[in-house]
């Protein structure tokens, strides 16, 4: 159990278990925290899948009162704001997340209007993740480091690709012979072997199109995937990672042939601005992540024991029903 949520522990022993039910769940530094607030991250902590018992789920709500407490009074405190843009799109992402998940919050007995706070203050967590870590930040993290992220996480590719299948005049999928097969594999071995003496992809895309084969003509557009990416097959992005950077090669992945060329991902300084922002996330949040913590650190919380007891079997109720 971490220190934060050991204290919060100690401090519990010390609410009168003659308390009404009806009362604020848990303060914060003598914030009361609402039943709605409490009930929703009652209900992360159940999870779909969850292995923990009810003490474990009850604590982690209270960790988390604690950090939406310490976030929304970072954000205050930094004189920090969201952008018109921000509250934009805050607005429209959670009513979209409202419209698909409203109605199991509303029988956990949280409103809207509570989810809406909860995810202004995962907003105003990213505006905070800006004001200390990106450019002119408090900490900022460099290009270099982001660089290196991108470099690392992402494969940059051109590809071309073609069916080890052939399709009849209805559409219907039709095998091909082993000489089919073979001629196609010939040709995308070929293709990549004249990239790798020298030749650029596009003039290999050429001749593989002025040859008649239909099952090339595609985008020769660079494209960024992560691994499991899932609008290419299983393994895909490790075979395009062992490809050593300007170079070629032809790969089969079930009944398709790619051929692959390695782009250099930090050649390119428009492949870094698109995918900056994604890097700066992933790289700072462990650095956030501490931070928030080191915030928390100053909070204490007492929970009402009744008023707990009444949150978490009305979440387990909403749940189960």
């Amino acid at each position: 159990m971490s220190l934060l949520l050991a204290a919060a522990a100690v401090l519990c022993l010390f609410s009168s278990c003659s308390e009404e039910a009806d009362g604020d769940p848990l303060t914060v530094n003598g914030t009361p925290i609402s039943d709605e607030i409490f009930r929703f991250y009652l209900d992360e902590g159940f999870g779909d899948d969850s292995l923990w018992d009810k003490s474990d789920i009850v604590n982690y709500a209270t960790e988390q009162c604690i950090r939406y407490v310490a976030v929304n009074s970072a954000f205050e405190a930094r004189g920090l704001s969201l952008s018109a843009g921000e509250i934009a799109d805050l607005s429209e992402r959670g009513n979209a997340l409202w419209r698909y998940f409203g109605a199991h919050y509303e029988k956990i007995g949280v409103s809207k209007q509570t989810f809406m706070k909860i995810q202004t203050s995962l907003a105003y967590t990213e505006s905070l993740r800006y004001a200390l870590f990106d450019k002119g930040g408090v900490m900022p993290l460099g290009d270099d480091m982001l660089k290196s992220y991108l470099s690392e996480k992402y494969a940059s590719f051109k590809a071309l690709s073609g069916n080890l299948f052939g399709t009849d005049v209805y559409g219907n999928r039709t095998e091909l012979t082993n000489e089919q097969a073979m001629n196609i594999m010939d040709r995308y071995d070929t293709a990549a072997n004249q990239i790798n003496i020298g030749g650029s992809i596009e003039y290999v895309y050429a001749s593989l199109v002025n040859s008649g084969n239909d099952e090339v003509r595609q985008s020769l557009e660079t494209v960024v995937i992560l691994d499991g990416n899932p609008f290419y097959p299983e393994g895909f992005y490790s075979f395009v990672k062992e490809i050593e950077p300007g170079k070629a090669q032809a790969m089969i992945f079930d009944d398709k042939i790619y051929l692959v060329y390695r782009v250099d991902i930090l050649s390119d300084p428009d492949i870094f601005e698109k995918y900056r922002n994604a890097c700066l996330i992933a790289v700072s949040e462990p650095y956030l992540q501490s931070e928030i913590n080191v915030m928390c650190n100053a909070y204490t919380s007492v929970r009402r024991s009744f008023a707990v007891e009444r949150c978490y079997n009305s979440v387990k109720e909403g749940r189960n029903s």
